[in-house]
């Protein structure tokens, strides 16, 4: 009954297109994804409670069009609506480069970058790696360097520009790159995890993701 309410709350005029089993997929996608964030929600620090009711307020919105856009746009990789994700083999080792391309990332964000441009950020943390899912909000030219909005500066080449994300990197986005984001791959010791769920904002973000040309991200919805 609780399932049939919140598809009932969120479904509306945009999901007319929908042909019968991607109605369904739509209900199994905001049921799930409206449930990982409440559980999300409710670990709330005390110091950020206070806007929590601005974002009980939104959620869902941002659950039918996280909804929409994983139906709307085409992507290489196997949706599963039940759970909310995507699947994909996951490569042996983390895809970052092993060599320098520093002048290969400076080149790529120097012609490319712009507000609202989906970026991968590699992370190395507690011998955990993964790669995350990020959108450029600020542009600094003259210094040559971008504004993350979730992981910071970073300079065009791919360097870490803030104490708080020496352990990342700003990476030149790949089909395997962005597969590895989109899917939660982990590594750790060189040695595959299991997947972690993305957050629904990174739902959103990865969503938006044009596998035929990454500079050129889809419209939200």
């Amino acid at each position: 009954m609780a399932e049939l309410a919140l598809t009932s709350t969120v479904m509306n005029q945009n999901q007319l297109w929908l042909n019968p089993e991607q109605t369904l997929q739509y209900s199994e996608l905001c049921n799930t994804l409206y449930e990982r964030e409440l559980a999300r929600l409710a670990q709330t620090p005390p110091e950020r409670v206070a806007n929590l009711p601005k974002r009980l307020k939104s959620l869902p919105f941002y659950v039918r069009e996280a909804a929409n856009l994983l139906l709307q746009y085409p992507s290489p990789l196997t949706l599963d609506a039940q759970n909310a994700c995507w699947l994909h083999g996951q490569a042996k080792q983390c895809p970052v480069p092993h060599v320098d391309e520093s002048e290969a990332c400076f080149k790529y964000y120097d012609k490319y970058s712009k507000l609202g441009l989906l970026v991968p950020i590699y992370s190395l943390q507690q011998g955990v790696e993964q790669i995350l899912i990020d959108s450029i909000d600020e542009i600094d030219v003259p210094g040559h360097r971008v504004h993350c909005n979730e992981h910071g500066w970073f300079a065009m080449a791919g360097w870490a520009q803030e104490p708080d994300n020496l352990h990342k990197l700003l990476l030149k986005p790949s089909k395997a790159i962005m597969t590895a984001a989109c899917c939660g791959h982990q590594w750790r010791n060189a040695e595959r995890k299991t997947p972690r769920l993305l957050t629904l904002r990174e739902m959103l973000l990865a969503s938006r993701l044009n596998w035929q040309n990454f500079a050129k991200p889809h419209a939200a919805g």
